[in-house]
């Protein structure tokens, strides 16, 4: 198993840790030594007895970026300009001990009943612990959001419509853009264009193929060396801005309604304002070295539970 040793700067007593020109050493399969420039990073750890506990997110500074390629797939045209605002989100895709946890605390928190939050499981035939979480639906990862922003005291994002008085907590409901508190600091799903802006790097893209490399053993798990399994998240290198797994391991939900490119320019779009399922990004342990572009577009009915696909997490 790869090895990573992180420098940072860290205060006592303070909930962030700002790295400014500070490097990220990362020991690649190879041997050797990589340095990433994390100039635009801040690292954020959360309070004592959150949920999220030690789990990290990673800012990111807003930016305008080419999203989409000029492959042969229809689905990734037109490339068009893309401008995202800055946010946070998780370095990691969520774990299984993590959804437990969060999970564990919404069943005596208004949570249970008809459609409560499903268990999901262990990754899939996992290696070891901290795999990502798979085997969740769109409505049970927007509810869990909700139920680690309660959990965390935070604002929740996702109500039950555009009144946005009534916290979304049960059922299955397919919320538009307007149910949704944009504003609000809890934790939610990325748009397409803000998860392929951080698996980009952001700022600090190098326009690699895959998030962080051009090369895909050293930064993913797929199907040619993950042996059909998931694995402990983190085993690969990081991307530009220090996240990890944003190709293969666990595919990832986002909030979009599935829907064809514009071309036009666009700043923070949300997505299609209708349809019938909703984009997964990043490609997962089973799929192949094309799957697992930055740049590739999948879909599923939101209500689909399956063995390959997780999430992560952003917050404003």
């Amino acid at each position: 198993m790869m090895k990573r040793t992180l420098i940072v700067l860290f205060f006592l007593g303070m909930s962030v840790s700002v790295f400014s020109q500070t490097m990220m050493l990362v020991n690649k399969n190879d041997g050797t030594i990589d340095s990433l420039l994390l100039s635009d990073v801040k690292l954020i750890s959360f309070k004592s007895g959150s949920a999220s506990g030690s789990q990290t997110m990673v800012q990111v500074a807003g930016g305008t970026f080419q999203m989409g390629s000029q492959s042969f797939y229809s689905n990734e045209q037109p490339v068009h300009s893309a401008t995202v605002g800055s946010f946070s989100i998780d370095k990691y895709e969520v774990t299984y001990e993590l959804w437990t946890a969060v999970r564990k605390w919404s069943l005596t928190h208004n949570y249970s009943g008809t459609d409560s939050i499903a268990a999901g499981e262990n990754g899939f035939n996992p290696f070891g612990t901290n795999n990502p979480v798979t085997k969740v639906s769109w409505y049970d990862v927007l509810k869990w959001c909700n139920a680690r922003s309660e959990m965390d005291g935070l604002t929740p994002v996702y109500y039950t419509s555009n009144k946005l008085s009534t916290v979304y907590r049960a059922g299955q409901i397919d919320l538009t853009a307007d149910a949704v508190k944009w504003t609000a600091n809890g934790y939610r799903l990325p748009t397409e264009a803000e998860w392929e802006f951080a698996a980009r790097g952001g700022t600090n893209t190098q326009g690699y193929t895959y998030s962080g490399s051009s090369g895909i053993d050293g930064v993913a798990w797929y199907s040619s060396n993950s042996g059909y399994s998931t694995h402990p998240i983190g085993t690969k290198s990081a991307n530009e801005l220090g996240i990890s797994d944003m190709s293969g391991n666990g595919s990832e939900w986002c909030w979009d309604v599935y829907g064809l490119y514009s071309a036009s320019s666009q700043t923070d779009p949300k997505g299609p304002i209708s349809g019938s399922s909703r984009v997964l990004r990043g490609g997962s342990f089973n799929n192949g070295i094309d799957i697992c572009r930055v740049a590739y577009r999948q879909n599923n009915f939101p209500d689909f539970r399956i063995y390959n696909v997780g999430f992560r997490c952003v917050r404003d």
